[in-house]
């Protein structure tokens, strides 16, 4: 498993538009969609973790729409198949990668704007560990729908994927309501663990037979 983790973050590493555009658009969407509004009429610290949410759906989206493509362009995927005989190790390694090379900076960007918006000190980590649990559901649905749609055009891969994750979304609503409203915080986190955690042993499974069907 750390060799394919190595192997992954070097690979990334190596694509800067990969790892760097997501950054950049987290960062343009959150000093653009203020200005385009009146945020007079709003209590900007509590509005502004719509803004937050939004992005980090777009970002996720963003970073996870070519994860697996080039590997099937070039043969990755078959050589790894005729190894393996399957792709789990691949795929949770190539997940865990993009979510600490892309999704903890994106929550980090996050959380930043938000303290920078009016959010209080004490709240920072608070804010920064559920963008990171979110972005560890989200980077899991996205490379599902990306797995299904190699080839296929990237709507299939928004059709497939954005469904899944609008529950994710809801959630990281609620909680961000519990640090709003101070109540709930440790039974929100704990739930977004406890998913978070078997999203990530499951869906993996499931896009190595999306995979798969590619190979065969």
């Amino acid at each position: 498993m750390l060799s394919f983790i190595k192997a992954e973050s070097f690979k990334l590493s190596k694509k800067l538009k990969s790892w760097l555009g997501p950054l950049l658009v987290m960062v343009l969407v959150l000093i653009a969609f203020p200005l385009s509004i009146d945020i007079s009429q709003y209590d900007l610290d509590k509005f502004y973790f719509s803004i937050i949410i939004v992005s980090l759906l777009m970002t996720a989206f963003v970073a996870t729409e070519g994860m697996f493509e080039e590997d099937f362009e070039d043969g990755s995927l078959e050589q790894e198949f005729l190894k393996e005989k399957d792709f789990y190790k691949l795929v949770i390694s190539k997940i865990f990668v993009y979510v600490c090379l892309i999704g903890i900076p994106i929550a980090f960007i996050g959380a930043l704007f938000s303290f920078a918006n009016g959010v209080a000190v004490d709240s920072f980590g608070k804010v920064f560990l559920l963008l990171i649990l979110s972005n560890l559901l989200l980077f899991n649905l996205f490379a599902f729908g990306n797995a299904l749609s190699i080839n296929k055009g990237a709507m299939l891969g928004v059709l497939s994927s954005l469904p899944l994750a609008l529950p994710v979304i809801i959630l990281l609503g609620r909680a961000i309501r519990s640090i709003q409203y101070e109540d709930g915080f440790f039974a929100v986190t704990t739930l977004m663990v406890g998913i978070g955690l078997m999203v990530s042993a499951i869906m993996p499974l499931i896009i190595s037979v999306a995979l798969k069907t590619h190979i065969d």
